[in-house]
């Protein structure tokens, strides 16, 4: 019993603290659905550093076209549109010796589900923020997070 209670505590430090939350703004009313489609960077939004945009790339490319259940092919179709329009690394050495009361991370990973004729279908916020953790956990949780409510929304939608 006590190896099970130290293997959950410590478990359970390592881990980071992550909330994550879908926001619709404009929800897609129409009838076509969509098998294939790209992703693209829209420069619009906040600035981010290289490192954070390949990521967040390769993460929607990752949960809209691979796995076991793809949502999409990958192709022309629907483009899938984003930008951050809130981008706070936050600080993973304040996380890390607050315990996660400060250096909070907190990603607003913005979406425009874009028609073949240019026309905006939908557009969503995915948010994603990181407390603490034993090594005070990475803002890539927070990515991840957020990926996944837009994948999870173009597969209950668009396709």
């Amino acid at each position: 019993m006590k190896k099970f209670l130290f293997a959950a505590f410590a478990a359970l430090s390592l881990s980071a603290c992550a909330s994550s939350v879908l926001v619709v703004e404009q929800p897609y009313a129409g009838q076509e659905k969509f098998t294939t489609a790209n992703v693209e960077f829209d420069n619009g939004g906040v600035p981010i550093d290289n490192d954070n945009r390949a990521y967040t790339q390769e993460k929607l490319e990752e949960e809209l076209f691979r796995g076991e259940s793809p949502i999409f092919a990958m192709g022309e179709g629907l483009t899938i549109k984003w930008r951050y329009v809130g981008f706070n690394e936050g600080s993973r050495l304040g996380r890390y010796l607050t315990g996660g009361i400060g250096g909070g991370s907190k990603v607003v990973l913005e979406v425009d589900f874009v028609s073949p004729t240019g026309e905006v279908l939908a557009t969503v916020r995915g948010e994603g923020s990181v407390g603490g953790g034993l090594f005070g956990g990475s803002n890539k949780t927070g990515i991840d997070k957020a990926a996944r409510h837009v994948a999870d929304y173009a597969a209950s939608n668009l396709r």
